[in-house]
């Protein structure tokens, strides 16, 4: 049974010990999981200390050439090299794989026009996970990716962590963030239908920072992938899925 976890920048600065030992059990109860993580916050760091502007636009952030320098050296060299430490100082054999490296997540271009470098995932070579996954190690992906020219390309870390989960015909997606699940009118739900996220988000129950994150549920669903939750590091949280058409 596959399973992909996927940690936001700010939640990945206050890793807990609570949620490497859930993270630990799930692994001694047979999951093969795998880690994608973002770096946000880093990244801004980075590119403040270059003079260079940050730009979101669409919830992807604009990445001209100069930025993508920023975005590998943020999620390559600190917050995956941090995050593999962590894990393995914890227990947990980890390795630290970017996808631009050994082609494993190929992509094109998203729109060069509009985002610059920044890639739509086109395939992700399961082979190198499905490996380190057999001899008992958990690969940890930084999301950048790689075109047919070589390109390197900065790739939205919940779109990996989808694309990812549907190339390995993962089971769930679980992404990491800082609440404890999706509220409704004050109220935590314990579970939502993809209709149900549509209409929370048109009825504005769902709103702010919460709306990028359940649109990336929703594409996981739209993936096939069987449920998706919204969790914070105790790893339970929302859980979300796709309603099942009666023949």
């Amino acid at each position: 049974m596959f399973s992909i976890i996927k940690i936001g920048g700010s939640t990945l600065e206050n890793l807990q010990p609570a949620f490497f030992k859930t993270l630990k059990n799930k692994i001694q109860n047979g999951e093969k999981v795998v880690i994608v993580h973002g770096g946000g916050p880093e990244i801004n760091k980075k590119l403040k200390e270059a003079g260079l502007p940050i730009q979101i636009k669409d919830g992807i952030r604009i990445t001209s050439k100069n930025a993508l320098s920023c975005v590998k050296k943020a999620l390559k060299d600190i917050a995956n090299s941090n995050l593999v430490e962590r894990l393995n100082q914890e227990g947990i054999k980890a390795v630290g794989l970017c996808g631009s490296e050994h082609m494993l997540i190929q992509c094109d271009y998203l729109n060069e026009e509009k985002y610059g470098y920044v890639g739509k995932v086109k395939n992700v070579n399961t082979a190198i996970l499905e490996k380190l996954l057999e001899s008992g190690k958990v690969p940890v992906i930084a999301s950048l990716g790689i075109t047919d020219k070589g390109e390197e390309v900065n790739i939205n870390a919940d779109t990996a962590a989808g694309e990812t989960a549907s190339a390995l015909l993962a089971t769930s997606v679980c992404f990491v963030t800082d609440t404890s699940g999706i509220q409704i009118e004050g109220q935590e739900m314990d579970h939502l239908s993809v209709t149900e996220l549509k209409q929370s988000i048109h009825d504005g129950h769902i709103y702010g920072g919460m709306i990028p994150k359940v649109e990336a549920v929703i594409k996981c669903l739209e993936l096939n992938i069987e449920e998706v939750l919204i969790t914070d590091q105790s790893l339970s949280g929302t859980r979300c899925y796709k309603e099942v058409l009666a023949l």
